[in-house]
């Protein structure tokens, strides 16, 4: 199959809306491979997101009984993407509750967009993810562990300044950004590594120490 081929197949079942989610990721993926395509030029070719196309590529590496399942359930495309970083059980949960959602006389996804409800129902398989763990941290658990930090020389300026600045904004009650999440699990990871936080804590601090480290899973 030559790529010009390929791109006319892809095309047609990208916009045909006549078969089934798992028709379309077969039939698109088989082209996709086959003709060795690049995914910037086919998803402007289909006036498809790159985003959207790869989530639909990657859903095509589940099992053939997950994929017929998501074709069941035909989930909008917002969803792709998490449903393709999702495990095979967190995907079964997520279906089950859009399916759920359909059903019911007063959707419970009214205030949720279709993609954060299904990460909210794959979250309830897998439970919370670090970020999540670590966005409990109070204000004031920042406040110490910056403190914490100071003291045992774990932080850079750029650290220091940015744990106590995320302190402050807990203690007005904003939560934190995912980039800044993503920041604070390097400052406490860094932090483990460098002895600031441990087990058996020998500074009167255990409890806090031991709610970061199982929260980072050590």
């Amino acid at each position: 199959m030559d790529k010009i081929e390929a791109l006319e197949i892809i095309k047609e079942k990208w916009d045909d809306r006549e078969i089934s989610l798992g028709e379309k990721i077969d039939s698109i993926s088989e082209a996709y491979y086959s003709a060795g395509l690049d995914l910037g030029t086919t998803a402007a070719f289909i006036k498809a997101t790159p985003a959207e196309l790869d989530a639909l590529l990657e859903l095509s590496e589940f099992d053939e009984d997950i994929i017929e399942k998501i074709s069941k359930a035909n989930p909008p495309k917002t969803t792709w993407s998490v449903l393709a970083s999702a495990s095979e059980d967190e995907i079964i949960q997520a279906l089950k509750a859009l399916e759920d959602d359909k059903d019911s006389s007063q959707s419970k996804s009214l205030h949720y967009t279709k993609s954060e409800f299904v990460y909210q129902k794959m979250v309830e398989v897998s439970g919370p993810t670090v970020e999540q763990k670590l966005a409990n941290l109070s204000g004031d658990d920042l406040k110490y562990l910056h403190k914490k930090g100071s003291d045992y020389s774990a932080l850079t300026e750029w650290q220091s300044k940015f744990l106590k600045s995320i302190a402050a904004q807990k203690k007005r009650g904003k939560a934190l950004s995912d980039k800044q999440s993503a920041q604070l699990i390097k400052i406490i990871q860094a932090m483990v590594d460098k002895g600031a936080i441990t087990r058996n804590s020998i500074d009167g601090d255990q409890e806090i120490c031991d709610r970061v480290l199982d929260a980072l899973g050590k």
